[in-house]
């Protein structure tokens, strides 16, 4: 179409009035605003938009004319507010066609394709696989899979490295800022802010929705403990979707929002209160979208500890991401999202410390049946389970110093780090734990047994770079001898029945000796350990080094002792039958204990 040629106001020609000049461009400027606005959109796709410079001159002569106080300016406002309504329709068709989807075979290979920001403070080397988690495929921006819009742009055109996934393509950014600039020449800025925040908006929640971060806002409340809708949907709420909102939450922080902040400046920059408003509307219930999923998850009150490192976890990462979240926005924006951000760490640490103390300060419960306690006498899973919640605490030292608090002696020093007092709190009644549960043991040996594999599993897990550093020396002794005592009580209780019997036999007259005392003796070490080593070979002890030492001791002990009163009092001539064991079978039977 060709452009409208305005007479202009200030220069008359052959115009016999001002008055009638202005009539004239008017009439002209009317005219040529309905053509604007009836015409349909071209083949081409330019959507009536391709002469942008014979529209903004139309609307530059209504502008001026609007200042008239007679009906021109009347007319002038009428006129310049229809322009203001198609302009307002282009901006919006330009920013939804003029966004970038790169529809990808392979999602994960989309997003090292597709996202490239020269400065990020995250790598997605560090991304797990994100098509396990049933991500939904990119949508397209037009049936044939190509974006189109007014300047008929084609995704050829643009290297790949430059294409910022849902991120508004440069040659449409020039467009709406023309747009946009002449919209707020007229004073009509608010329209097409209005235009951008929810357009923007409803295409950066489609990024979260991607991540499976998805609720409905208007039942969300940040400032409730817990909620009805957070109690539902966090039922189902495991590792994986916590790792995907942390994923979502670099992404977002790493190259959403600043590449939204960039398309901000680049097409509303001569305006700072209308990008600042622009980007507002944008990106603030976006953000406010992963604030509020994190709080479904702290708001979850169901007692499972092992939710605990993933809160640590989500602590750490949202501490370290908020300067860089707060930094993006200025003003009201600002204040609202920094106090979401704030209750949100706030409820995450209000929320681990709940049941860190319920972890160490009440007994964990878990089905283990007598039965097993009686014949195993091997690790039970509170142990396990306690020390697997301490292994994975252990790799967030820093956030549980800053979370827990501070104990200090009776002059006001502190005297150990908060992580560090709350572990030896948590192994305190982890002991506890475990000598209450070997009352059930009324066999004294198997309950040295089960004190003994307890006290080395815990020996063992704690020594762990991270755990034995923090635990000390002293604290790794002391609990190796409760092994050796363990071990110590339970080889006194077991063997020194059967080598009493193996003792030296010490007559009045060595002449009086009896052979049939010497069966007698015999008779009763072999009906012992025939019973121990029996009922031995059922117990575990899982420890393979301990296990073997155990083997070692038994075997340095009651062989020993056997073969030594066999060769005592091998000239009696026993009989055969009187000798039940060999020493060969001795040593096959020890080596055969606590298999389990």
């Amino acid at each position: 179409m060709a452009a409208v040629q305005s007479p202009g106001i200030g220069n008359p020609g052959s115009f016999e009035s001002a008055d009638e000049l202005g009539r004239q461009t008017l009439e002209a400027a009317e005219e040529a605003v309905n053509r604007f606005i009836s015409r349909e959109a071209a083949v081409d796709g330019d959507c009536g938009v391709s002469d942008f410079a014979g529209l903004a001159a139309v609307v530059k002569d209504l502008i001026l004319l609007c200042s008239n106080g007679d009906d021109y300016g009347q007319r002038a406002r009428f006129s310049l507010e229809s322009a203001m309504g198609h302009l307002e329709d282009q901006f919006r068709q330009v920013l939804i066609s003029g966004t970038y989807f790169h529809p990808p075979d392979n999602l994960q290979a989309s997003l090292y394709d597709s996202i490239a920001l020269p400065a990020r403070s995250f790598s997605f080397s560090s991304i797990t696989n994100l098509e396990a988690a049933r991500l939904s495929s990119f949508t397209e921006s037009s049936s044939d899979g190509s974006p189109s819009y007014c300047t008929e742009h084609s995704r050829d055109s643009l290297s790949l490295e430059k294409v910022h996934m849902y991120l508004i393509d440069p040659e449409a950014s020039v467009l709406l800022k023309e747009i946009a600039e002449l919209m707020m020449l007229a004073g009509h800025a608010s329209r097409f802010s209005h235009v951008y925040g929810q357009t923007r908006n409803s295409t950066l929640m489609q990024c979260l929705c991607r991540f499976g971060i998805q609720i409905e806002l208007k039942s969300y409340n940040p400032t409730a403990a817990s909620s009805e809708i957070g109690c539902n949907t966090l039922v189902y709420l495991d590792g994986q979707k916590v790792e995907m909102w942390i994923q979502a939450l670099r992404v977002t922080v790493g190259t959403i929002l600043p590449g939204e902040r960039q398309a901000c400046t680049q097409i509303f920059g001569s305006s700072s209160k209308v990008e600042e408003d622009c980007f507002a509307r944008a990106t603030a219930p976006f953000i406010q979208q992963l604030i509020a999923f994190g709080n479904l998850i702290a708001n979850a009150k169901e007692k499972q500890y092992e939710k605990v490192p993933l809160l640590l976890q989500m602590h750490e990462e949202f501490a370290k991401l908020k300067p860089s979240i707060e930094a993006l926005w200025s003003g009201d924006a600002k204040d609202m999202i920094s106090k979401e951000a704030s209750m949100l760490l706030d409820k995450l640490s209000e929320e681990a410390l709940r049941l860190l103390f319920k972890l160490s300060g009440e007994q964990i419960n878990h089905d283990e049946s007598y039965e097993r306690i009686v014949l195993n006498g091997s690790v039970l899973s509170f142990p396990q389970y306690t020390m697997g919640i301490i292994k994975l605490l252990a790799g967030y030292s820093d956030t549980l110093n800053l979370i827990l608090p501070v104990e200090v002696d009776s002059d006001s020093t502190v005297t150990t780090s908060p992580w560090k007092s709350y572990l030896l709190t948590l192994l305190a009644r982890l002991q506890l734990n475990i000598e209450e549960k070997s009352e059930f043991y009324k066999d004294e040996r198997l309950r040295n047994i089960f004190l003994m594999n307890n006290a080395m599993y815990v020996l063992e897990k704690a020594r762990s770079p991270d755990l034995k550093i923090l635990l000390g020396d002293n604290w790794i002794a002391e609990q190796l001898l409760q092994v050796e005592q363990h071990a110590t009580a339970y080889l006194r209780a077991s063997w020194a029945g059967a080598l009493f019997h193996l003792r030296e036999i010490v007559p009045r007259d060595r002449k009086t000796l009896s052979v049939h005392v010497v069966i007698e003796r015999l008779k009763n070490f072999s009906s012992i350990f025939s019973e121990t080593s029996m009922l031995q070979t059922a117990w575990k002890v899982p420890n393979p080094q301990l296990r073997q030492h155990l083997r070692i001791v038994i075997l340095q002990q009651v062989i020993l002792a056997y073969r030594t009163f066999l060769k005592r009092y091998g000239l009696l001539k026993i009989p055969a039958k009187s000798i039940k064991y060999s020493p060969d079978d001795i040593e096959n039977h020890v080596l055969d204990l606590f298999e389990g």
